[in-house]
């Protein structure tokens, strides 16, 4: 994903936690709510939406090393095809976490810096096979493990030297192991912030009242739109369609997020859908409810319409798309332009508008000139 990963998401560090939002849609106090009041907009998105994500990842990366275990003992068509259906599930899970990289997810050392920085280096893969000597976690493995690693080593070839790899190839024992403690990693971070955020993490996230840079709010409003701004509308779509901000480079289809398994825009729209079901709350209280509180105005109409559109529009325009993305972007590159320009717009009312609504500062720095 990114040659500036460490830069650019260490900003989710920052310390603090979200404010609760009013007890009904009706006293819905538009980004004020005094210490101390229940804000039922962020318990609900504590509650409701962030502790279940992270409990579908939890699952879901279990039974990604259950495959991937039951292929390595026996790597054969039938058990290869199932880690790759579980990899598949397990990333798609993941789309709906990588917006909340503070709290626990930080305590792990932000969940995106190990599980999803794409795209992954397949020379430093190949050289961990070879030597059998590697850090899973190290910094020097930092493009050479999570979702990206394994979508390289489940998918990088046709299925039959895939199994080459794993069963008669001089490295094939080193390649099981290293399979496997990838999992394995991603297996225990997904249970340990599930488990943070359902135990005492939620009590402390909603407790953190206010929209200061201390507040859970503001950390939250930052996390959400930094996600959007940095990894979708930047290294999603704008780095492998030639595109940041301002900045032409040369296309670069291979930098798509999961490359070799082609499921690059599948994971898009997935993103896409659980910014707008953060902003929604889902089926309860969530930025939405805020931003009407606010009367803010985009252009002379309720900004709340204004960006519920947007989510709208863009869906529809990547709706016309199909995967693989890298595909789309040679030979349909009008189209994903389209969408690149409607996932643009929304940066500036989430990371303009929103914020203001919300009464929160953006305090990460991104340099691509939105």
């Amino acid at each position: 994903m990114k040659q500036k990963t460490t830069l650019v998401l260490t900003a989710f560090a920052i310390a603090g936690i979200i404010v609760l939002f009013s007890c009904s849609k009706s006293n819905n106090d538009g980004g004020t709510n005094p210490t101390g009041q229940t804000d039922s907009a962020l318990l609900n998105i504590g509650k409701n939406v962030i502790i279940p994500s992270y409990q579908n990842l939890s699952t879901a990366t279990a039974a990604l090393d259950a495959s991937v275990t039951a292929f390595t003992q026996a790597p054969n068509a039938t058990t290869l095809a199932n880690a790759q259906a579980a990899y598949k599930t397990a990333y798609l899970a993941w789309e709906g976490c990588s917006e909340y990289q503070f709290g626990p997810a930080s305590d792990q050392s932000l969940l995106t810096n190990t599980i999803n920085v794409f795209p992954t280096d397949s020379t430093v893969i190949k050289s961990n096979l070879s030597s059998g000597s590697y850090t899973i976690d190290g910094i020097s493995n930092l493009k050479a493990q999570g979702f990206p690693a394994i979508d390289f080593l489940l998918f990088g070839a046709d299925n039959a030297a895939i199994l080459a790899r794993f069963t008669t190839d001089a490295a094939a024992a080193n390649a099981k192991t290293y399979l496997s403690a990838i999992t394995a990693s991603i297996k225990t971070k997904a249970a340990t912030v599930a488990v943070s955020w359902s135990g005492n993490y939620i009590n402390q996230f909603t407790s953190l009242t206010g929209v200061s840079a201390g507040s859970s709010l503001s950390l939250l409003v930052n996390s959400f739109v930094q996600d959007y701004d940095v990894v979708l509308k930047n290294y999603k779509l704008g780095i492998p369609i030639g595109k940041y901000g301002t900045t032409v480079l040369p296309q670069a289809p291979a930098k798509c997020e999961a490359y070799y398994s082609g499921i690059s825009l599948q994971l898009l729209v997935q993103q896409v859908k659980a910014f707008q079901n953060i902003y929604t709350g889902g089926t309860g209280y969530g930025f939405d409810d805020k931003v009407i509180a606010s009367k803010a105005q985009k252009n002379g109409l309720p900004l709340n319409d204004v960006i519920n559109a947007e989510f709208t529009t863009l869906l529809a325009k990547l709706s016309v798309l199909s995967d693989p993305l890298s595909a789309a972007i040679v030979n349909n590159n009008a189209a994903v332009n389209d969408a690149y320009t409607e996932a643009t717009k929304l940066v500036v009312l989430l990371k303009v508008d929103l914020s203001s609504a919300l009464g929160v500062k953006i305090s990460f720095q991104d340099d691509d000139g939105d």
